[in-house]
This record gives C-alpha cells, structure tokens and sequence, in this order.
C-alpha cells in the first residue's frame, strides 16, 4: 500500500515537474506584463495595464499587428480552400499507392527545416525579381501552414461516405448544389477548424517571414527586434496578446474537431 502511495506521488511530481518546465516561462512572460516596475524582477510590486496601453499606442507595433493578422488571415483563407480541395481530390484518386505518395509529397514541407525554406523562397523571389514584402512572406506562410491543413481534412475525409454525392447526383443535383447542400455542410467544421489552424500557424511565423517581408513587420520580426536593444516590458504585454489570440483560435480549431468527431 505503501509502496502504491509513494509510486502515485512519484508519479504525480513528475508530471508537475515537466509540466512547469513547459509553462513556467510563459507564466512568466504573462505575470510580468501586469507589473507596475519596468525592472523584470520579483517580487512584484503592483499590477497595471500600463503597458498594454504604451504597446497599443505604438504606432509600430499596432502597424506590426496588422500585417500579422493580415498574413493569418490570408495564410487561412487560402490554406483552408487549397488544402480542402487538395485532399478531396487525393480521396477520388483510385490507386491508393498513389494517393499515399501525394500526401507524403504533401506533408514534406512540415518536415524541412524553416531556415531552409526561408532562404530557398528569398533566393527564389530574388530571382524572379519580386521583392521582398507582404506578398512573399503570405506565399511562405502559405507552404508553412498547407501539410496541416491536408492533415487535418484528411482525417476528416477518410470517413466521409462519397456515396452520398453520386446519389444526389443520380437525383439529377448539380456538381454545384451536391456541393452546396451536402458536401460543404459535411466538412464545413473540418474546413473552419484546419484554417484556424493554419492562423495560429501563420501568426507565429517567424523565420520565413525574417527573410522574405523585407522592410515590413510582422509581431513575431517586431519582438526580436525590440529584444534586442533589452527586454521592454510592453515585449511582455505584446506576447501576451500574440499568446491569447493563439490559444483562443487553437481552442476554437479543437471544438470544431469535436464537433466533426460527434
């Protein structure tokens, strides 16, 4: 009995243990942009929303968080729409071999290195002469966020019975109103769910869009660059907004995977 007990408390520590070595820096980041002292340093002295409000009356970072929430919104519009239609086709492919290698073909970019692709894509844009901005960091983000996307609607259309579609077309529907009235409405949490998804991916973004946005800012390129010169605490308050805005649409992406899954 004893021996139960001292194995359940073992066991126990351990995952506190890892699980405060995951999070203790975030906890730290988030307590210390609620600080009245501008010194990161305990204890702490006096809670405030000051530095929200300095970092959202800079007009550089509120210009930085523009071009982010752009970039997200693209990278989940596109990847949304793109890796949808990708994996459906993959799903009508009738040779299965095929289709495995597609989708191993698909995944690849998730496994190359971000350094990698970024360099690869600035050499490539060079060399069209496209430069450096928005434009390209959006392609970027969009490769970057395009293997989840397949991923995700993959799983979802493993299940999904096409049987339903070739009888609404022998009923004499259209392609356009059998995917109107039943394909969409199908896989539409799927869709929302991998786009979110591909959001959150662009919104953290940080290497591609190093070298390929040029003059411009995103949040991620503003931080490092800020941190340089020392760490402000309004660094803390923008984090900490960058950190909200992506659990809430991870969040958001995993209802809607519950919801596909009921």
């Amino acid at each position: 009995m004893i021996a139960k007990l001292r194995q359940h408390w073992i066991a126990a520590l351990f995952v506190l243990a890892v699980l405060t070595y995951l999070y203790a820096p975030i906890v730290v980041i988030v307590l210390f942009s609620f600080t009245t002292s501008p010194r990161l340093s305990m204890p702490i002295e006096g809670l405030t929303l000051s530095w929200y409000r300095s970092a959202l009356d800079n007009p550089l970072i509120i210009s930085a968080l523009t071009n982010s929430l752009v970039l997200a919104l693209i990278s989940a519009v596109a990847a949304g729409a793109m890796g949808a239609a990708f994996s459906f086709g993959l799903m009508r492919l009738k040779r299965p071999h095929v289709r495995e290698a597609l989708i191993g073909a698909s995944l690849l970019p998730a496994i190359v290195p971000l350094l990698v692709i970024g360099i690869a894509l600035a050499v490539f844009f060079r060399m069209l002469g496209m430069p450096q901005g928005l434009v390209n960091t959006a392609i970027g983000h969009l490769i970057v966020c395009l293997p989840f996307v397949v991923l995700t609607m993959n799983a979802r259309l493993e299940t999904f019975d096409f049987s339903m579609l070739e009888a609404a077309r022998d009923l004499g529907a259209s392609p356009v109103r059998t995917f109107l009235d039943i394909t969409f409405p199908l896989i539409r949490p799927s869709v929302v769910g991998a786009a979110l998804l591909a959001a959150a991916l662009s919104l953290d973004e940080f290497v591609i869009t190093w070298f390929n946005i040029g003059n411009q800012q995103s949040v991620p390129v503003l931080v490092w660059g800020m941190m340089r010169r020392g760490v402000d605490p309004s660094i803390n308050a923008i984090a900490t907004l960058l950190l909200t805005l992506l659990v809430g649409l991870v969040i958001c992406s995993n209802l809607l995977g519950r919801k596909k899954r009921s």
